[in-house]
């Protein structure tokens, strides 16, 4: 039997237990720098009252890790409520090939494991690495219109991520990985339609629950289909553009050799909103810094995308700060105000008033003939913002290379600030510590008790 006629779901999960803890050992740097983005954006998520209402249902059902807290819960609900938190104000990491942020799904998943079980911090920092390997590469394979149809990849692609990583992580053999895989397959899930409320956060913690779910579920002998990438029944058709010629080499094609997290890597956000709004963020923070106007001297705003380079911001007129986070206008807006993209201003509150008035100049308009950088990320994309002035003068900026992505990175003294603004005194450093004397052959027990703190 040649390896063309086993099948795709087969020969994928056959590559994956065959991978060795340390032939993923070069992503393990960008692991670790995923890992501190993730925890300080969930510890500032946790910190939100209205994240309360999650941790009162999940806990005191297990001894499985809840962020920032000494109760505890199963191991599927602390994915989800660590999850849910780590995505809840749109702080996390991002990768330019899943569309979505994989930090937020896999750490949760894996950190309920091991706060249960003794792992080793090569397998856990490589369980990571081969879910966010599995992540991009199913994204690739289901082809652009799964996010296009409206699905929510952190969630839908997520589900079927994590559960590879917890099942590479309980070190589960090629038959029970293969469940896992059917398992996690039966609860693919996620919409686009809820980006802007709790919902959006909450499917990326499904997804987190889920992938655990279907990890143990399948450790525990639970069995599924095993075909579930294949065929004109399998998820590719079902959600996304089908198998094609090219989706085994996707798939499967050097694998180990290039690994996502060091060729593409993450995408570290300095603002709490979607990656999408980057271009703009910057576009429009560079016209009010250089400029020379005053807001109330703007006629309108053009804000200039190729097309489809806006689908994630959903919203043209927002009504809270929560739903501006996946508005191009209210970004815009904050930055041509000269406001700061802080909480404050992406919170559930309502928009103000002035900043109402100020989205009625704002449209958004597509040019085909703008040829984007070969460096731009993610490929292909732009956004420009154009302003006209009343007093006839016509200004704009345009960014193909936001900050904070892999092509303009933060520099490491700018991501351990995010960790200081994001968890309580004390703590940032513990967290660094931990993270970066990680070795090989130790388990997780100290960074455990530090994510156990109750402050």
């Amino acid at each position: 039997m040649t390896m063309e006629s086993v099948k795709l779901t087969e020969s994928l999960i056959k590559i994956i237990a065959e991978t060795g803890a340390g032939d993923t050992k070069p992503a393990f740097a960008m692991a670790k720098q995923g890992l501190l983005d993730y925890l300080g954006a969930a510890w500032k998520g946790k910190a939100q009252p209205e994240t309360d209402r999650l941790l009162r249902y999940v806990s005191g059902s297990g001894q499985a890790l809840l962020l920032g807290s000494k109760q505890g819960a199963s191991a599927e609900l602390s994915a989800l409520y660590n999850g849910y938190v780590g995505h809840y104000l749109d702080y996390d990491d991002v990768n330019q090939t899943v569309r979505g942020h994989p930090s937020t799904v896999l750490y949760p998943a894996l950190l309920a494991v091991v706060s249960l079980r003794p792992v080793t911090g090569r397998r856990f920092l490589a369980a990571y690495v081969i879910g966010a390997e599995v992540m991009a590469r199913l994204a690739q394979a289901m082809g652009k219109q799964h996010y296009r149809k409206g699905f929510h990849n952190t969630a839908t692609l997520g589900v079927l991520a994590s559960a590879m990583a917890a099942g590479y992580l309980l070190q589960l053999d090629t038959g029970r990985l293969l469940n896992a895989m059917g398992i996690a397959a039966a609860q693919v899930s996620g919409i686009r339609l809820n980006f802007g409320t709790e919902c959006k956060p909450l499917q990326a913690g499904f997804a987190a629950q889920k992938g655990v779910q279907a990890a143990l579920l399948a450790e525990a002998g639970m069995a599924a289909g095993h075909t579930v990438l294949d065929g004109s029944q399998g998820i590719l058709a079902l959600y996304g553009e089908g198998v094609r010629e090219d989706t085994r080499e996707i798939l499967l094609g050097k694998w180990g050799r290039s690994w996502e997290l060091c060729s593409r890597g993450l995408w570290f956000k300095l603002y709490p909103f979607c990656s999408g709004a980057g271009h703009i963020a910057d576009s429009a923070r560079q016209l009010y810094q250089t400029g020379n106007f005053l807001p109330e001297e703007i006629q309108k705003v053009a804000l200039v995308f190729p097309p489809g380079g806006d689908a994630a911001l959903i919203h043209r007129q927002p009504v809270t700060g929560e739903e501006g986070r996946f508005s191009a206008e209210y970004v815009a807006a904050i930055g041509l105000n000269g406001l700061a993209y802080t909480l404050e201003n992406f919170s559930p509150k309502p928009v103000s008033a002035q900043l109402r008035q100020f989205l009625e100049r704002v449209e958004r308009q597509y040019d085909t003939t703008v040829i984007p950088s070969e460096a731009a990320i993610p490929p292909g994309r732009f956004a420009l913002v154009r302003l006209y002035l009343k007093d006839g003068r016509i200004l704009e900026h345009r960014t193909d290379i936001p900050k904070g992505s892999p092509g303009n990175p933060l520099t490491a003294e700018e991501r351990f600030q995010k960790l200081l603004d994001c968890c309580p005194k004390g703590i940032a450093p513990q967290l660094a510590n931990a993270v970066e004397t990680l070795k090989s052959d130790t388990d997780l027990s100290s960074l455990i008790k530090i994510l156990k703190t109750d402050e």
